[in-house]
Parts: C-alpha cells; sequence; structure tokens
C-alpha cells in the first residue's frame, strides 16, 4: 500500500476462496474490513467482518452505517460478490432473477452509492465482472448482471471524487476456486483447453493482480476492464 499512509480497505464478499487470498494480499493496510452474506470468513471477528446481504436494502443501510463509524475514509473497495445459478433462460423462476441482479450487480451499486460520502481523491475501486458479460455464457441472467457491471463502471467513472478512480476484472474459470472445485473434471478441463496457454489464473496470482492495480502506477486506469482470460476470449 501507500508508505506512511493510513490505509482502510473494504472486500464485499471475502468469504468465498479468492475472497480469503485477496484479504490476505491486502493484509498490511491499517484497517482491512470484509463483509459475509452466510459464512464469516476464516480469521475474521465482529470487529473487521459484518454481515452484509445484497439483496435486503436494510442490511446494506446498516453496513454502511458500521462503516462510517469505522472510518470516515475509504481507500480501496474491492466488490467480490456474485452467484451464478447455472440456469438456462426458461429454467429461472422470478424470484431467482431478481436474486442474481441483486447480488452481481444492484446491491453493490446501493452499496456505492452509499459510500461515496466516505470516497476521497485517492480511493480506488475494483469491481468483478465474469469473460460471461463480454462473451455470453448459458446463463443468460448470469452473464447479464456481470455486463451490467461494465457499463455501471463506464459511467461511474467520472462521478466520482476528482482523482478517485474505479475498474472493473473479467476473469475467466479461476484454478481451485469454488466454481471450479464444483465442476466435474471434464468440464473442467473444458475450460483449460480454452486457454492457449492451457493453464487457468490462479487464486494467488489473481489476488497479486488485484492488489497491483490499486497501486499508484495505475493511477490513470480509470473507467476500464481488464480482460483475465488467457486469451480464450479477445474482443
Amino acid at each position: 500500500m501507500r508508505a506512511g499512509e493510513m490505509e482502510t480497505v473494504v472486500i464485499i464478499g471475502a468469504s468465498s476462496s479468492i475472497g480469503q487470498a485477496i484479504s490476505s494480499r491486502f493484509s498490511m493496510a491499517d484497517r482491512v474490513i470484509t463483509t459475509y452474506s452466510s459464512r464469516m470468513p476464516e480469521g475474521s471477528d465482529e470487529h473487521n467482518a459484518f454481515h452484509l446481504d445484497l439483496r435486503e436494502d436494510l442490511s446494506i443501510e446498516r453496513f454502511v452505517e458500521q462503516l462510517k463509524k469505522i472510518s470516515l475514509r475509504i481507500d480501496v473497495v474491492i466488490f467480490l460478490s456474485g452467484i451464478l445459478p447455472g440456469k438456462d433462460l426458461k429454467g429461472y423462476a422470478f424470484e431467482e432473477v431478481d436474486e442474481v441482479m441483486a447480488v452481481n450487480f444492484s446491491g453493490q451499486a446501493k452499496v456505492l452509492m452509499r459510500m461515496l460520502p466516505l470516497l476521497t481523491e485517492r480511493s480506488r475501486l475494483l469491481m468483478f465482472s465474469s469473460i460471461s458479460a463480454q462473451r455470453g455464457s448459458f446463463d443468460p441472467i448470469y452473464a447479464a448482471s456481470k455486463g451490467a457491471l461494465l457499463s455501471f463502471v463506464k459511467s461511474v467513472c467520472t462521478q466520482l471524487p476528482a482523482g478517485a478512480r474505479i475498474n472493473a476484472v473479467a476473469p475467466g474459470l479461476i484454478q481451485d476456486s469454488a466454481m471450479f472445485v464444483e465442476m466435474a473434471a471434464q468440464r473442467q478441463e473444458f475450460h483449460r483447453k480454452q486457454v492457449p496457454s492451457q493453464q487457468l489464473l490462479g487464486q494467488q496470482a489473481l489476488a497479486d493482480i488485484v492488489f497491483d492495480i490499486c497501486q499508484p502506477h495505475w493511477a490513470h486506469l480509470n473507467g476500464a476492464c481488464i480482460d483475465l482470460n488467457g486469451g480464450q476470449y479477445v474482443r
């Protein structure tokens, strides 16, 4: 992080294996505040991990009020939350559409709306989209929710305090992530073979990339999407 400066990092949706890898990478910050929806991240307690249900407006309001009591300035915000039902359009119920859009997009947008007073000219925000946002997916609602994040980032980048920046990353399948582990072996191999290098991005490498993007030498990266798919989909 920035030498000699106090830093407050907020990681929305940190209980996944990817979330924990990223939280660990930012561990040298003065404060690392994480959120979870059902399971508190390992090694956390009620002082630095807070329940947040992105489907519920009251939960969002409560979390941001808790945040304001801890710090009046947020330096880094990483939005990681996401759910993937893996259904085609006819397989969705109405309430499932609402849930995916709330967790993957609209709930995150609401959190940022309420966080705006805590952002400064040095705030760095990063939202996790997906290769599906640009390539499409068997699950069209998931893809649409991740695509909405990209439009959101492009639009909001001019509405933050001067000097603050917001970007997105769009990874492919991450090696040993929960999504990877839950796949059948043949599907894992299918995804691996889509990458020219025949290798998937690892969780620690992803955490290193996220950390680096938040450093000062990326000051001119704003409103962008960084594709992390190894060349399996090139726009």
